[in-house]
């Protein structure tokens, strides 16, 4: 593996010079605001290769003029639990942020309602999206499909992206449960970041030019074709969020990039749902209860953990101490 440099940067070094960078690739305030918190939270929370490393490839959707930094999302109301919003070529994170209130209410008012976006754009965790409905004592979960590289079991050329889904709950008395995950076995950013690193993947996650399955980074990222996790279960639930994040927003297809391909961008322009459930208006009162339950019976049954709770840790630890940032990746951002 190769010995890199680092400096150390609090989180507000990190959140300044994630907004300076955007600003200075013609991003508004509005939305530098918000994509640079992502970053911000993505390089305290994990994983890593959703921060920093994150801004060229958010940059270049911008100067290259095929995302738009100016956005004006248009959302409505389509049916009384459905809101439908055009993100005007912007960030689809943009766009929840600015429904969110809107969603909240909705959900109180009939137990269940869902936000479905397209014209949009994704970079990033999904979670940043799940858990502020958690922290406002709703179930969520969400999901985006993205660009096809994701091979169907036994198949020997990707149809899906990584398609990634979260889900979060409230959690009374302690942070909500918030996980996201890719539908293939490894992220495409912590392939890249690997390759960046240079060490193998823990586990063969894509294939080689041979076709056959490896742990080399590069080699995975010569075919761009990754492996689903848990085989054709992984294939499937990719297959879900195909349907319920492109066929019903009305986004790009994973297959569809040639729009993506001319701007030689990272991500197609695919569709989003957000689905929010008040536990409160289920009928069964002793809800919370259930969830503390299911949490207390992982904790401590060896060294299991609650989904999503490994983050927290990090959390609390990059709060105190700030992160370690490798100086090649600061001086790339300039």
């Amino acid at each position: 593996m190769t010995e890199q440099s680092t400096k150390t940067l609090s989180l507000a070094e990190v959140r300044d010079l994630a907004k300076s960078v955007l600003v200075s690739a013609g991003v508004d305030s509005r939305s530098s605001d918000i994509l640079a918190d992502i970053v911000t939270r993505s390089e305290r929370d994990g994983p890593r290769s959703h921060g920093l490393r994150m801004l060229p490839v958010y940059v270049q959707s911008f100067t290259s003029g095929y995302a738009n930094g100016h956005a004006t999302p248009k959302t409505e109301k389509v049916a009384p639990g459905v809101l439908r919003c055009d993100a005007d070529n912007g960030y689809y994170q943009v766009a929840a942020a600015e429904a969110r209130e809107d969603l909240i209410a909705m959900t109180r008012e009939n137990g269940i309602a869902a936000f479905t976006c397209t014209n949009c754009h994704h970079l990033g965790a999904l979670r940043f999206d799940t858990e502020p409905l958690a922290e406002a004592g709703l179930v969520a979960f969400a999901v985006i499909n993205s660009l096809s590289m994701v091979v169907p079991q036994g198949g020997v050329r990707p149809v899906f992206g990584t398609n990634p889904m979260s889900f979060a709950c409230p959690r009374e008395g302690d942070a909500p449960v918030v996980w996201d995950q890719a539908s293939s076995m490894v992220a495409l950013m912590d392939i890249r970041m690997a390759a960046a690193e240079g060490h193998d993947l823990p586990r063969p996650a894509g294939l080689d030019p041979r076709g056959e399955p490896s742990t080399d980074p590069n080699a995975i990222l010569e075919t761009r074709s990754l492996l689903p996790f848990g085989e054709h279960k992984g294939a499937a639930i990719a297959f879900m969020v195909e349907v319920l994040g492109a066929a019903l927003a009305g986004g790009t297809l994973s297959v569809d990039n040639e729009e993506r391909q001319s701007f030689d961008a990272l991500n197609i322009k695919g569709g989003a749902t957000l689905i929010a459930i008040d536990p409160s208006r289920f009928g069964n009162a002793a809800f919370n209860e259930y969830v503390a339950r299911i949490c207390a019976e992982i904790s401590g049954n060896g060294s299991a953990r609650v989904p999503g709770d490994g983050r927290l840790a990090k959390r609390a630890a990059a709060d105190a101490h700030g992160i370690e940032v490798s100086t090649e990746v600061l001086d790339a951002l300039g």
